[in-house]
């Protein structure tokens, strides 16, 4: 009987949209974190453990900016389950809302926490990377319809 309870729980995480917008954000954004590593001033860094644990702080980051992303869209549709047929609106919000966050994330900790740098690359004036902008152009899109695929596999039996 226990096991079955836990199993339930699992899940209900599982099939939880939030839970889902957090692992796809994570998955892409990491290998997107990889990828644009190079263009950083902390890809220079000495030990592989440094560079590792700057690639998760980062992609930890756009998880959460992820997440508060979907809940304010979430509050605008009055659902949780709004990914299930986003429509263009919703979509374009979800991608709006973190691609500001990061916007201004991105410009406080280049600009005024001195946290890093970007040595090429920059977009005038603020001084953070393109690479950072196309991110959050091009994968809220492709999280939101991860999410939605893998949500729509668990049916309703996962709502609850």
């Amino acid at each position: 009987m226990k096991n079955k309870s836990v199993s339930k729980w699992v899940v209900r995480i599982l099939a939880a949209p939030e839970t889902n917008l957090f692992l796809f954000a994570f998955l892409l954004n990491f290998v997107y974190e990889v990828w644009q590593a190079p263009y950083y001033e902390f890809y220079g860094m000495p030990s592989l453990s440094d560079k590792i644990n700057d690639l998760n702080h980062c992609t930890f980051g756009d998880g959460v900016i992820t997440l508060i992303s979907g809940w304010v869209v979430s509050a605008l549709a009055r659902s949780r389950y709004w990914i299930l047929n986003p429509g263009w609106q919703l979509a374009l919000s979800f991608t709006c809302i973190g691609w500001f966050i990061t916007l201004v994330t991105e410009t406080y900790r280049v600009n005024i926490a001195k946290t890093y740098g970007v040595t090429v690359l920059a977009l005038p004036v603020l001084g953070i990377s393109w690479l950072a902008v196309f991110q959050w152009i091009i994968l809220p899109p492709l999280v939101l319809y991860l999410a939605r695929r893998h949500l729509l596999g668990w049916g309703v039996e996962g709502r609850g």
